[in-house]
């Protein structure tokens, strides 16, 4: 293409000269071309410029991110010792109630608080969680290396750890506590009071038959009171019989379970019925003389497996 050349004229005024500048068209498209290009490093620069600013204030967010996660995994750490520690704790007076149970033999109770264990008896689980935290090794004359922090898979291992360990003393600590409930129900059906205040006439045992004067043996406890006195049940359990039974006169039989059962002869009347729940302690009936009897008394008598045991062995209070 013909090379062209335009003319630009300046006037200042109507009377003033003027001015003429000739550009060529191929001046004017290298301006524009280099304009072009100026805009184009102008614009890379200002985009550069943009994306490392903003890769700094990433690189400052994600900093501080990090610097928080290890605070939060430095507290985590502590946390976890300081759950390790209770957990043992725990262990030891789960230990100590199981023995105060009886469920197992005070030779098996090992004091833990002092020194610490042996490397030859710790557990699985004091080496998977007792170590939280990184604790050094050194040797003398050498540097201690730097603690290595624990990765969040450790952090999850040793989670996993403490749940499983505080998920055991639980299921241990359930199962003492129905064996303790086991054992004051047995205790709750365990005749241990008096029937009756008043004073023994006739002991558990051969004797001398009060009204036939032969040797016989005595099944129970006669206790000489007041006509009219209190009966009351000697443990927990139900009303199997209230009846006249003959020779014991009007009889009360009360069933505690565990094999345990007490009658009461002699009474002058009732104060239950037949299938009645009744505690230690509620009156049942009062003293009478029925049957073949002396005097006002009462015949109490403990029977466990269907063989009578001696009254006296089991009364405390």
């Amino acid at each position: 293409m013909k090379n062209k050349n335009y003319s630009i004229i300046v006037m200042t005024g109507a009377t003033s000269s003027s001015k003429e500048f000739v550009i060529s068209s191929k001046l004017i498209k290298n301006s524009i071309i280099a304009i072009s290009v100026l805009l184009l490093i102008f614009g890379f620069v200002i985009f550069d410029y943009l994306t490392v600013s903003f890769d700094k204030e990433k690189m400052k967010r994600l900093e501080k991110e990090n610097s928080e996660k290890e605070k939060t995994i430095v507290q985590l750490t502590a946390n976890f010792e300081l759950l390790n520690e209770q957990l043992k704790r725990m262990e030891a007076f789960k230990e100590k109630i199981m023995v105060a149970a009886g469920l197992q033999s005070p030779y098996a109770l090992q004091e833990v608080g002092i020194g610490g264990p042996g490397s030859e008896d710790s557990s699985e689980f004091s080496s998977s969680v007792g170590n939280i935290g990184g604790k050094l090794e050194t040797q003398p004359g050498k540097l201690a290396a730097p603690p290595q922090k624990p990765s969040a898979e450790d952090l999850i291992n040793k989670t996993s750890a403490i749940t499983q360990n505080a998920r055991n003393i639980e299921e241990t600590l359930r199962y003492v506590q129905s064996q303790i409930n086991g054992q004051k129900a047995r205790l709750a059906a365990t005749p241990s009071l008096w029937p009756t205040r008043g004073y023994i006439t006739d002991t558990f045992g051969m004797r001398n038959h009060p009204i036939t004067g032969g040797r016989s043996f005595h099944s129970g406890l006669d206790i000489a009171t007041q006509l009219g006195n209190k009966v009351v049940a000697a443990a927990d359990g139900y009303v199997l019989i209230t009846e006249n039974a003959g020779v014991l006169g009007n009889l009360i039989c009360i069933d505690h379970n565990f094999g345990l059962s007490t009658r009461y002869g002699h009474l002058a009347s009732f104060a239950v019925k037949e299938g009645d729940r009744v505690k230690r302690g509620q009156v049942i009936g009062y003293v009478g003389s029925t049957g073949r009897s002396t005097a006002p008394h009462l015949h109490y008598e403990v029977i466990y497996m269907s063989k009578n045991q001696n009254p006296m062995n089991y009364i405390i209070d």
